[in-house]
């Protein structure tokens, strides 16, 4: 990983500099993104996949749906795709903040 950023780190940072609040994703994806090589992709995906099973409440963002699906080039792969949601307390916290920036007066 580059850096200190952790995958948390990473994600956060992909979704909002894309100004994503909803985004289907693979460990591929990520991976080009940041510049990652092949070992990195098992921890995106271990990452993902525990941030699905709610191990991760912290997270900004998180996994609630998981989807595999095989390639359609050799050596045809059983991909998984991963729907990102940004939590709905980061989003009424983002809403207030916004608020607040532009309207000094509350």
């Amino acid at each position: 990983m580059p850096g200190s950023l952790l995958i948390p780190d990473l994600l956060e940072r992909y979704m909002t500099e894309r100004g994503y609040t909803e985004r289907w994703v693979t460990v591929q994806e990520l991976r080009a993104c940041f510049q990652q090589d092949c070992p990195s992709g098992q921890a995106i995906s271990g990452f993902l996949g525990r941030n699905h099973n709610g191990a991760f409440a912290a997270c900004r963002y998180r996994v609630t749906r998981v989807e595999k699906f095989r390639s359609t080039i050799p050596p045809y792969r059983i991909i998984k795709r991963y729907l990102v949601q940004e939590r709905p307390a980061w989003q009424h916290h983002a809403r207030q903040a916004y608020i607040s920036k532009n309207n000094p007066s509350r």
